[in-house]
């Protein structure tokens, strides 16, 4: 367990955000990468040697510049797309920001969904991929206004991606459910929590329809307000998960308490679903973590998150962790890190 410890706004998380870079080639606090770039310099560059249970490494680099361009590489190869690092390097972030996950709407949900999933899944990646180039053409046709005869190829092709994407969406979305009853159960959570997909598109559907069949039906029926609208109604884009706390849906109601809670139900969920896929151990970012727990959540994470894992853990202060004879802690300031 590595302690990084200093007052905010000094660089910590900025730790975390190089380690997370590599899991999917980008920042999780920006979208746009010239935000990496210290005001001063005109780029940036980062780096990081990674050694896998097998006792392999792989040297993952990165280079930005003030104009855009982005550079990444692995063991010195070029890799010309981001998407080739998917599944190669995989850590989980605990955060702050993890609330919005069940106070966020519903494309903070899908968005964790998504990148889950293309983490171990490469026809949910390809079909993500797909489904959204689909989704982005047909919507450009309808603003322009295209006749209905002219956007049909469209619609065939958002039924087509769209179907690949809703089943594979239910299908992780019953793993991850299944993965965060297990760790309530480790947690002694007071309340039971459940866990579902919220499609148009779930079926099971009557008169033997099938689900390509109904979205089909489905985009006919919205055909009109959809010209009138110009943008796309019905599809995954529109989906949500579903967080049901002790019966109640937590999206709407609960305390902040119980949905700091979720959201790390929802984390751990993560860790433990991409390592039985991916057969290797997480590296885990928390980020201020246990500043947001009450202090028997706090100590039971602990004994779960302890063991085999590495861990990079920032806080304002110094703070115990169980089994502390493994710790590492450093000092941060003014972005230089010094050894404790």
């Amino acid at each position: 367990m590595n302690l990084f410890v200093g007052d905010n706004g000094h660089g910590k998380t900025n730790i975390l955000e190089t380690l997370q870079f590599f899991k999917f080639g980008r920042s999780f606090r920006t979208p746009r990468d010239s935000d990496l770039i210290r005001f001063e310099e005109s780029f940036c560059r980062i780096e990081v040697t990674v050694e896998y249970s097998n006792r392999s490494t792989e040297t993952f680099a990165a280079s930005v510049k003030r104009d855009g361009t982005k550079k990444l590489k692995v063991n010195e190869q070029d890799i010309p797309k981001q998407s080739a690092l998917v599944g190669q390097y995989p850590c989980v972030l605990f955060g702050p920001q993890d609330l919005s996950l069940v106070s966020g709407g519903p494309a903070e949900r899908r968005r964790f969904l998504d990148m889950t999933g293309s983490m171990t899944d490469r026809v949910y990646l390809d079909g993500l991929r797909s489904y959204r180039r689909v989704l982005t053409q047909r919507n450009a046709m309808l603003k322009q206004g295209a006749a209905v005869k002219a956007r049909e190829v469209w619609d065939e092709e958002l039924v087509r991606t769209g179907c690949v994407l809703v089943e594979r969406r239910g299908d992780l979305v019953a793993d991850i459910a299944r993965h965060v009853a297990e760790h309530v159960q480790t947690l002694n959570a007071v309340y039971p929590v459940e866990i579902g997909y919220e499609s148009d598109l779930e079926g099971p559907f009557p008169n033997g329809v099938t689900r390509d069949e109904h979205f089909a039906v489905q985009l006919a029926a919205v055909r009109d307000e959809e010209q009138r609208r110009r943008t796309t109604l019905v599809g995954p884009h529109r989906d949500d998960v579903q967080l049901v706390l002790a019966g109640r849906d937590l999206r709407r109601f609960g305390s902040q308490g119980q949905k700091r809670l979720l959201a790390v139900l929802l984390r751990l969920a993560e860790m433990s679903y991409l390592e039985a896929k991916l057969g290797e151990r997480c590296v885990l970012l928390l980020d201020d973590l246990f500043s947001e727990l009450d202090e028997a959540v706090s100590t039971k994470l602990q004994t779960m998150l302890d063991g085999e894992r590495q861990l990079f853990v920032t806080s304002p202060v110094m703070m115990t962790w169980r089994g502390g004879e493994s710790n590492q802690v450093f000092r941060v300031a003014n972005g230089a890190i010094t050894a404790v």
